[in-house]
């Protein structure tokens, strides 16, 4: 049997492509920022290869913009791209919400309403009354729909998202008004209202979108 070859420069290209990813969804690039080749190949103590590669795949992914004779930047979302993402997040959360309601086992609907909980108390700790990243309901609701297309379609959808879900949050206000209308939900999928529960994702995502809206686009 022959040894497996690593390709390095595939592996660190990987390695770059990841912690970028991290810092552009937490915002320690902001969108529009520049994202230096050099800069980032020093920092990482690489060459400019795999960096320009890693850049190349979140290009793909919708969070990188390359412009000829520019170089790389953060993508800015307009307010039409936000719309899109967030008429197809809609439609698919929904969606999730009922398969939920329908099918989810005892211990997974446990599990959100356990998630519930620590996303009410993180709210009430944090200083900026923002929801911390660690915590994504939506995510525990999708993953219990059981549909891995639906599941792989929403993780692109939401991996744009982020570029704004930073600020999307930022009021204390509607961080309060998200927590009831995550109650809302999270009670309908408890009684099995398949219903109910679209109507209260529907609700909660526009609510999201109009509150997003207005802090990106006053």
């Amino acid at each position: 049997m022959s040894d497996v070859k690593i390709d390095r420069s595939t592996t660190l290209a990987h390695r770059v492509e990841e912690q970028l990813r991290r810092q552009i969804v937490r915002g320690e690039y902001v969108a529009g920022s520049r994202l230096n080749e050099v800069e980032i190949a020093a920092a990482f103590d690489v060459s400019r290869g795999p960096v320009r590669e890693a850049l190349q795949r979140l290009s793909r992914d919708g969070l990188v913009v390359i412009e000829v004779h520019r170089g790389a930047f953060v993508k800015i979302l307009d307010r039409e791209e936000l719309i899109e993402l967030f008429t197809v997040r809609i439609a698919l959360e929904v969606e999730a919400a009922g398969l939920v309601a329908r099918s989810a086992t005892k211990p997974q609907i446990a599990e959100i309403l356990d998630m519930q909980k620590e996303t009410i108390s993180a709210v009430a700790n944090a200083d900026d009354h923002a929801f911390p990243e660690i915590i994504d309901m939506h995510g525990l609701i999708v993953k219990a729909s059981g549909n891995q297309r639906l599941i792989t379609m929403l993780g692109q959808v939401n991996l744009e998202l982020r570029l704004v879900r930073s600020r999307s949050g930022a009021a204390s206000d509607r961080a309060r008004q998200a927590i009831d209308e995550h109650d809302e939900l999270i009670r309908c999928l408890s009684e099995r209202d398949i219903r109910g529960a679209r109507i209260a994702m529907r609700s909660h995502l526009e609510a999201s979108l109009s509150n997003t809206l207005s802090l990106m686009f006053p």
